[in-house]
């Protein structure tokens, strides 16, 4: 510890210096350092214990040292736990040993008593001359003598345990030699480099629980192993333990490991947790983990109908609502399977398959809902269109998530037992208890980013409600602190747990894999975009990345990496349109201007060729031939404005029976002497007197005049003819019955008109007065019948076309085409839709 950090006691506030002191190991067993009497004493017991391991193997056996030994580690780990555990648990709410070293004058000079000249000589033979023990407060000197209690517990503890492990290792070396072995020596030495980097960063004040007793006035910068895991030193600085029970592929030893690394959770939990959240503040109290679960009680609070979604936790499931029937068919389904496979004992081939395509259609499913909402909106959209509000929409959502997530599981839960009752499935307890542990992993990650992240993240809010964000920021805390994504990795640590449990059967690594590439795809190609859009590309970097990034090579080979995935993203999402031969290369007759230096756009090149084929026909007839669209000025028209054709031809070019269509020139195209598509009804007679039998279609002529050279008129395409569809049309005159063409007008565009949605009221205007131009409205409603073109899907067309808003033809059958409640719906869809931009 650093001389010239400055620290203060926690009651009194008195400041001091601490003295400089070594940490456990060197304290111990580096002979240039001074020891003090207790130390003297913890070091022969550590060799004791050598002794009388080699004295009892010789006197007693194997089975029975070993015995001795593990209770002797149950024994310290105890004294570990409890009894450290109590002593900081006292001293953290009560101060006691500092209150009772003042109280009785412990460290005072003149106090001889048996426990104060004890105290005072071990500190005295402990730390250098130049420490003055008197002038120092009682809570650095506590410390300092609480110090060799804990080296002599926790240094028995690791030794009894070494001790326990040595004895249960194989009697043949060769034994150990397999990737088990391996794997355990990895995790030893990765368990080695843990304990060292975190001492570095807590140094010997935080490692010997030293803001029990005082606070040093300085900031402590958690970096390394700290961001890696959460409580390093409890976490995964046990490592090693499972480690060592690969290598003596004991599960006796595996047991043990995990009982002895579960009473560390609980003094973490019990006592050292809840001294941090005193004396630091929990990090729950910090703004940002609020986020999420603000925005769930802003859904709540906003929509009274809406209730917590039920959750999948692994082996139970949260938020049940007794009054929603939905909760009810999802854990009536799990159940369901569970009793069918106990009842029916299925083959286990037969459940793999099962379980395999379940996922397999259910990934496709979350898949395609989760991408085409965030490029279009379009499980919202589908939802708001027919009738239903953006909230109702995310609670389907929410229903889907967690019953595929249910089913699956539980698929995968009743496939796995059936491998393991299968008689030809050897079970291997040290693999069993470790692919255990793994499922255990994955249930503890999936708590802690529903801690994280709330029940808003945990279901993809941010796809369907994202107007309900009140702060664009990550989560960069608790699990998300460690990792980007957590879900990728330990997400499915369980799935992979079954493959142990099953000792690699090929079934159970085919679903493992399929589980992590669902979860691949989903957080690189759906979920990563679409933060990269809504929170902006400054996405957060997990401690794990960011302590590798630190690590040369690591860092060029992430980067090679990073260049690969960027190639094959590219290569992916490569959409480039493929064309066919007959729009590859321009006709030969439509020339650009050379003087013109832009590109045309298609409409004018569309007119071009028109014109063109019009030329052609045209230039063989007579001089008095007219066919020209009335008021083709702007060469547009707002729907549904009535068009007038005129039209003049010779009396021998005449026919009683000719008639002029509408068509879309894309349906046309370049068939300029004879149509080849119908017209779909959208045609009218020129001879007021043909085709009588057509009331719309006669009804046309406005106009019509012949003599003995010429015969003229006028026709007239209104709301009974037109299309609705906007796009660039043109007039067709054909001669008698076939669809032999004489004329061709200049093509012209069709326009839906522009509707203002500032306020319903003011919508509803508009549409009644656009319903009653096309005849489709009665009584302030809908009429799908006032005209055969303007059918419901045309309206539901126009309405999107116009105005950016899809309705149902189901919602607008279900308020009976009420124009007012269908002008306040599409405002309200426009208005959520807008939000969600």
């Amino acid at each position: 510890m650093a001389s010239r950090i400055v620290a203060r006691t926690r009651s009194s506030d008195v400041k001091f210096t601490p003295p400089t002191t070594h940490d456990m190991v060197r304290s111990l067993f580096d002979p240039t350092v001074q020891k003090s009497f207790l130390e003297v004493c913890i070091t022969l017991g550590l060799l004791s214990d050598f002794a009388v391991c080699y004295w009892g193997l010789q006197k007693f056996g194997l089975v029975y040292v070993k015995r001795a030994f593990l209770i002797q580690y149950l024994f310290w780990r105890i004294c570990y736990n409890l009894g450290i555990g109590a002593a900081l648990h006292l001293q953290s709410k009560y101060e006691t040993w500092s209150n009772y070293a003042k109280r009785d004058h412990i460290f005072a000079k003149d106090n001889r008593s048996p426990l104060a000249r004890f105290c005072q000589f071990e500190i005295k033979t402990k730390m250098p001359e130049g420490y003055d023990m008197y002038s120092q407060p009682e809570e650095l000197n506590v410390w300092l003598m609480f110090r060799q209690i804990v080296d002599l517990i926790l240094m028995q503890d690791f030794c009894t345990y070494m001790i326990y492990v040595y004895l249960s290792l194989p009697p043949k070396w060769s034994d150990m030699v397999n990737w088990k072995a391996g794997l355990g020596v990895s995790m030893i030495l990765f368990n080695i480099w843990v304990k060292i980097d975190a001492h570095r960063v807590v140094k010997d004040y935080a490692w010997y629980w030293g803001d029990f007793f005082f606070l040093q006035e300085s900031e402590l910068v958690f970096d390394g192993v700290f961001n890696i895991s959460p409580h390093p030193m409890y976490s995964i600085g046990y490592m090693g333990y499972y480690g060592l029970s690969l290598i003596c592929g004991d599960y006796h030893v595996l047991l043990v490991s995990i009982c002895g690394h579960l009473l560390q959770f609980l003094f973490l939990k019990y006592v050292e947790s809840p001294h941090m959240e005193i004396t630091y503040g929990s990090e729950s109290n910090d703004d940002n983990t609020q986020i999420n679960s603000c925005i769930d009680d802003l859904i709540a609070k906003k929509n009274y109908d809406y209730s917590r979604p039920l959750i999948n936790s692994g082996f139970w499931v949260n938020n049940f609502d007794k009054l929603r029937f939905t909760d009810y068919f999802t854990i009536g389904s799990s159940l369901a399977l569970i009793c069918w496979f106990f009842l029916k004992r299925p083959d286990s081939r037969w459940l793999f398959s099962l379980t395999f395509t379940v996922k397999f259609v259910f990934s496709i499913v979350v898949c395609s809902i989760l991408y085409l909402q965030s490029s279009q909106k379009w499980f919202t959209k589908l939802y708001l269109k027919n009738g239903y509000t953006q909230v109702y929409s995310y609670q389907q959502w929410q229903f889907i998530y967690n019953f595929s997530s249910c089913l699956t599981y539980t698929l995968l839960f009743i496939q796995t037992l059936a491998r393991l009752f299968d008689d030809n499935t050897y079970i291997e307890y040290t693999q069993f208890i470790f692919g255990v542990l793994l499922c255990a992993l994955q249930t503890w990650c999936n708590s802690e980013i529903r801690s994280a992240i709330s029940d808003f993240g945990w279901f993809y809010g941010d796809f369907f409600l994202s107007n309900y964000i009140t702060r664009k920021s990550l989560t960069s805390h608790g699990i998300y602190r460690y990792l980007n994504n957590p879900e990728t990795i330990l997400g499915v640590a369980g799935v992979w747990g079954t493959v142990l449990m099953t000792d690699f059967s090929w079934e159970n690594i085919t679903l493992a894999c399929l589980w992590s590439g669902c979860n691949f795809i989903i957080v690189k190609f759906i979920e990563q975009p679409h933060m990269a859009k809504l929170y902006g590309h400054n996405i957060r970097v997990g401690g794990i990345e960011k302590t590798l990034q630190g690590l040369g090579p690591w860092r060029r080979m992430s980067e090679i990496m990073d260049k690969v995935e960027n190639i094959i993203i590219k290569s992916l999402t490569n959409h480039r349109e493929h064309y066919p031969r007959s729009f590859e290369k321009p006709r030969n007759d439509i020339k650009p201007m050379n003087n013109n230096p832009h590109l045309k756009t298609n409409s004018q090149a569309w007119e071009e060729a028109v014109e063109d084929v019009l030329g052609n026909v045209t230039s063989k007839l007579n001089p008095d031939c007219r066919f020209e669209v009335e008021d083709l000025g702007e060469k547009s028209f707002v729907l549904p404005h009535p068009i007038t054709i005129h039209w003049r031809v010779p009396i021998e070019l005449f026919d009683e029976n000719a008639w002029i269509g509408l068509y879309n020139i894309i349906q046309t195209r370049s068939n300029s002497k004879t149509t080849k598509v119908s017209s779909s009804g959208h045609w009218s007679a020129v001879c007021p007197s043909a085709y009588k039998e057509y009331k719309f279609n006669n009804l046309a002529v406005t106009e019509f005049k012949k003599d003995k050279e010429i015969a003229f008129g006028k026709v007239t395409f209104d709301s009974n003819l037109l299309h609705f569809k906007p796009g660039i049309y043109e007039f067709r005159y054909h001669a008698g019955s076939p669809h032999n063409v004489l004329f061709i007008s200049k093509p012209f565009e069709l326009l839906l008109p522009i509707l203002d949605m500032e306020s319903s009221d003011r919508l509803n205007k508009q549409l009644l007065q656009l319903l009653a131009s096309v005849n489709a409205i009665k009584n302030g409603k809908f009429d799908s019948h006032g005209n055969r073109y303007f059918t419901t899907k045309i309206f539901q067309r126009m309405v999107k076309d116009s105005l950016g808003v899809e309705l149902g033809s189901d919602y607008i059958n279900r308020v009976n085409g009420d124009i007012s409640a269908i002008s306040q719906r599409i405002c309200h869809i426009k208005k959520v839709l807008d939000d969600l931009e």
